[in-house]
């Protein structure tokens, strides 16, 4: 009977988040308390399963992004790139590059709030279509954000279960990780997304000379609070530091996230006065919602496990495959990107770690060889769809607000190719470091 309740929640949750209503928070709410009034799971089994330290790394990377915002170092980069060249090809690769590399140490929801605005100036001067650029900022920062632990909440996810370093993302016993896997393939399909794009780019309706590029803002006036930027990047620099060595310090993700906001926040208001960006990462940046939301999600992904729902998914897939990793991972690659075009990642991410657990131990592997698979699939399934990924969701929505509409199909033409060329080079890679590495 419970196996049919956790099942039944399991389709309900997707359904919902992919019609996106009720809200998400709510979508958690009827989670929790299902799960908890018809006792599939107890109070203490629900307090155990939600991973608590993830929840404050996840709140404390919000927060801190719009500190970052307000530092304005987003606007700087941006305006070098404008200064430095005036073909709309060459914006829409920059552009998408730089958004998709910032979205390394970023939430992507917030790059692409960053970037908008920044696309659609640069196409107004240009006389140029922004939905390709706005697209684009949307795909690349979905793409990278999974290239380390602080970049997506799936991503947040595995790292916190599994202990993960913040090195790990990036080399692990001495192989190239999602780092290498997700920013090769993201650049690469940048260019191809760039090249693909540009017969849809309408050239500049007039001619912006020399002299009308060197009266745009230059970049050493845009920073209007030079201490601010120097005092963020600190602080990054700090919160990366310990996230590097938290398996030697055994400092909890929540702790070094409080660390990394905390100590920025103490230092604009002690040293400058500066109320106005603390309130601001706070009002902005405390997301309760997605809170509640994940919440629910991790309980979900408890009783999954609990009910022995998990054991039976991971035994149909080791029948299926043989028990050939190869097989196994490539099916769990494909099954990610169809499963995360529909629903958001997080929630599919979460639900399936049990599932992951089950199948290393089967196979005597590390988990993090099947780990891989399953992020590198929910991290490309996710730019799919406008659906699929929450970034992708807000630059519809933004460029539905200038005028521009995009259908359900019309971002999937777009999105299409990017995509495509990310699943084969991503699929590649990881072949090669973890699967005939070994």
């Amino acid at each position: 009977m419970y196996s049919i309740l956790v099942l039944l929640l399991l389709t309900l949750m997707i359904i919902l988040v992919a019609i996106g209503k009720p809200g998400r928070e709510y979508i958690g709410l009827i989670l929790i308390i299902t799960l908890l009034v018809t006792r599939t799971i107890s109070i203490k089994e629900f307090v155990s399963y939600v991973n608590w330290d993830v929840l404050g790394l996840i709140i404390g990377m919000s927060m801190f992004s719009i500190l970052l915002e307000e530092s304005g170092i987003i606007e700087l980069v941006s305006t070098h790139i404008l200064r430095k060249t005036m073909s709309p090809q060459n914006i829409l690769f920059l552009l998408t590059l730089t958004a998709g590399l910032i979205s390394i140490a970023l939430e992507n929801v917030t790059v692409v709030l960053l970037f908008a605005p920044i696309a659609f100036n640069i196409a107004r001067k240009l006389g140029i279509n922004p939905t390709y650029m706005i697209i684009g900022i949307a795909l690349a920062s979905n793409m990278a954000g999974s290239a380390t632990m602080i970049g997506d909440p799936p991503a947040i996810i595995v790292a916190g279960h599994y202990d993960l370093s913040f090195t790990d993302f990036i080399i692990h016993n001495g192989k190239p990780s999602m780092f290498f896997i997700t920013l090769i393939p993201m650049i690469i399909s940048t260019y191809i997304y760039t090249i693909l794009s540009t017969h849809e780019i309408v050239e500049p309706r007039t001619n912006i000379n020399q002299t009308n590029k060197n009266n745009w803002e230059k970049p050493n006036n845009i920073i209007k609070d030079k201490f601010f930027l120097v005092e963020a990047l600190v602080f990054l620099s700090i919160k990366i530091t310990l996230l590097s060595i938290r398996e030697i310090i055994k400092l909890p993700l929540t702790l070094i996230a409080v660390i990394g906001v905390g100590g920025l926040i103490a230092t604009r208001i002690l040293l400058h006065q500066d109320t106005e960006s603390a309130k601001k990462s706070i009002r902005e940046g405390f997301d309760w919602k997605l809170l509640v939301f994940l919440i629910g999600v991790f309980a979900l992904s408890g009783a999954f496990a609990k009910h022995g729902l998990a054991n039976k998914f991971a035994e149909a897939l080791l029948e299926i495959s043989g028990e050939n990793i190869f097989i196994i991972t490539g099916i769990l690659i494909w099954l990610s990107v169809v499963f995360s075009a529909v629903i958001d990642n997080t929630p599919y991410v979460t639900t399936m770690i049990p599932v992951i657990d089950n199948i290393a131990e089967n196979l005597g592997v590390e988990p993090l060889r099947i780990a891989w698979a399953l992020l590198l699939g929910a991290t490309l399934g996710g730019g799919i769809t406008y659906i699929g990924a929450s970034a992708n969701l807000v630059a519809v929505r933004l460029l539905e607000n200038k005028g521009y509409k995009i259908t359900f199909t019309d971002f999937i033409k777009k999105s299409l190719p990017f995509n495509i060329s990310n699943l084969l080079i991503g699929w590649l890679l990881y072949i090669i470091f973890w699967i005939v590495w070994f």
